[in-house]
């Protein structure tokens, strides 16, 4: 388990992820799931969340992938051993390296463990090749890394290459991945005794850009399930909280409260002599081809909604933790329900 630190109040670049999550300020995603239901996320911070392995682990690749680049990816995942890249002829099991040594004339050799006939081969011709010898080498080579299937490899590397043909984004793009900018900001503030963080997938000069992979439940126009995927997992409130970081950033970079280096002299004076920054998600379908959406939030409305809804999550989180602590369960206290005939919905008994 990482241990947890606490960080100064600032703007930090270059953090890693561990680091950041290691600190227990109050993120994004817990906001936003205290505003859906905050008993929920009282349990799962208590207990661990519920998560997809597979989508995080492909969201984690795509980010590395588009935000950090083509060696950042490398570094951290790999392609699942391809079995078609063993060639022809490769020796693989005992019988097969006892028949190829009886060529050689090494029928009487007493040697009866597979290593050790693997080291008579090799012996006798170091350029054999030998599947158990190939894999032990793309497993050395690849140590400590997430191997992901063949699909999720080309999805990823298909979805970076079409989001740089978006004329939105070409401009700031070389390879699939960002040009322009600084990955992984990290924002750490305070607001009302409460600790809070945030951390901007990509930070433009004009832009908050965020990369979010989703995986349609049917199929349809791309742009109809982006937007029922942004609604279904309330990504809007977690915009917001990031609009809220941002407006605290810029309080903290007037306070010159700034760590690490920026991506060139003056970026951060340029990203905040704004009002507010705009809102780009990159939205990368999963299932079947990776069809990339971008979107240029700008619903005044649903934002202005989606803010408020940050503030009262962070009211009720003081309010929970003030009552019941931050490291103990948050029952709920709600009233008995009481249902009458004109509370029932119209289909109620007539299955």
């Amino acid at each position: 388990m990482t241990e947890a630190v606490r960080h100064d109040p600032g703007i930090y670049f270059g953090m890693s992820d561990t680091e950041y999550h290691a600190d227990d300020a109050l993120g994004s995603s817990r906001i936003k799931a205290i505003a859906v239901d905050p008993y929920e996320a009282q349990f799962d911070h208590l207990y661990g969340e519920d998560k997809d392995t597979d989508a995080m682990i492909f969201g984690s690749a795509l980010h590395a992938r588009m935000l950090e680049g083509r060696a950042a990816l490398e570094a951290k995942f790999c392609k699942e051993f391809d079995k078609s890249s063993i060639p022809e002829g490769a020796l693989d099991t005992v019988a097969d390296i006892r028949a190829w040594l009886d060529k050689y004339d090494q029928r009487g050799i007493s040697a009866k463990n597979k290593a050790d006939l693997i080291k008579i081969v090799q012996q006798i011709d170091p350029d054999q090749p030998i599947v158990e010898v190939i894999k032990a080498k793309w497993e050395k080579d690849n140590e400590g890394k997430i191997a992901l299937k063949p699909k999720r490899w080309a999805q990823i590397d298909i979805a970076a290459r079409w989001v740089q043909r978006d004329p939105l984004l070409s401009a700031v793009m070389t390879d699939g991945t960002f040009n322009a900018g600084a990955p992984e900001v990290s924002i750490f503030y305070e607001d009302r005794g409460v600790r809070l963080k945030a951390r901007f997938d990509r930070l433009l000069r004009h832009a908050i850009v965020d990369v979010k992979s989703f995986a349609p439940m049917f199929p349809g126009p791309i742009e109809t399930t982006a937007v029922k995927t942004i609604d279904r997992m309330r990504y809007d409130i977690q915009a917001a909280d990031y609009f809220r970081a941002w407006g605290h950033a810029k309080e903290l970079h007037k306070a010159g409260l700034v760590f690490g280096e920026e991506p060139h002299p003056g970026f951060l004076a340029e990203a905040f002599d704004r009002d507010e920054p705009k809102w780009i998600w990159i939205m990368v379908k999963t299932k079947g081809a990776p069809q990339p959406l971008v979107i240029d939030w700008q619903a005044k409305f649903a934002k202005a909604a989606a803010a408020e809804r940050v503030e009262r999550a962070i009211d009720e989180y003081i309010r929970l933790r003030d009552e019941h602590g931050e490291d103990q369960e948050w029952p709920p206290m709600r009233p008995a329900m009481t249902l009458e005939d004109q509370d029932l919905p119209s289909f109620f008994g007539r299955s």
